[in-house]
């Protein structure tokens, strides 16, 4: 699944069906437009399953004599999240635990895990969970953004800012020679940030 199709590109451009290279030339603009827009929120939107390892910051509270703990939350790198399948703490010495949701742990949509009645490690790369999160369907409105990129691209392949026909030049600013995002479009996808 992709942010948008050719299909859906060439119904915009109101072409006729394209060749197999116009198809190719499609998919690779579509793509590098879905590359700005996920550099621009930090995360890819589109849904997906996902193994990570996190890392358990040092606890912050009243408590600082309690020896061992980490933080009783943990931020999961992509959200939103429609599904946890494992979480496991990693063993540096023995063998690894996996907790029960419900009883060990929670998690929210907002990508959020929650250890219930304890904290989790303090180790680097102390923790793994099997997540889902981004959208399914990808929102309209970066459906939106991303075939507006990438039919700039195909109606301007150059990306050049001007042209003359006398002594033919061609004008490009730093700026132009790729995809860029408008002041409305990084708005739009301010509320699709990562969190960090």
């Amino acid at each position: 699944m992709a942010y948008a199709d050719p299909n859906d590109l060439r119904l915009l451009l109101r072409l006729p069906p394209f060749t197999g290279d116009q198809e190719d030339t499609a998919e690779l603009l579509i793509d590098l437009a879905e590359g700005v827009i996920d550099d621009e929120t930090g995360q890819a939107l589109e849904e997906s399953v996902d193994t990570v390892i996190l890392d358990s910051p040092t606890r912050q509270d009243p408590w600082p004599d309690v020896p061992g703990t980490g933080s009783h939350k943990l931020v999961l790198p992509r959200w939103p999240v429609t599904a946890v399948a494992s979480v496991t703490i990693l063993s540096d010495t023995g063998a690894d635990e996996d907790l029960v949701f419900g009883t060990d742990y929670t998690w929210s949509a907002a990508g959020i895990l929650t250890r219930v009645n304890g904290w989790w490690p303090t180790r680097d790369r102390s923790v793994q969970a099997i997540v889902t999160a981004g959208y399914n369907p990808v929102p309209k409105n970066v459906r939106r953004i991303t075939l507006r990129l990438a039919a700039t691209a195909w109606a301007n392949p150059l990306m050049a800012t001007s042209e003359s026909l006398g002594d033919h030049s061609i004008a490009f600013t730093p700026e132009s020679l790729g995809m860029a995002l408008s002041d409305a479009d990084r708005k739009a996808l301010g509320i699709y940030k990562a969190r960090t």
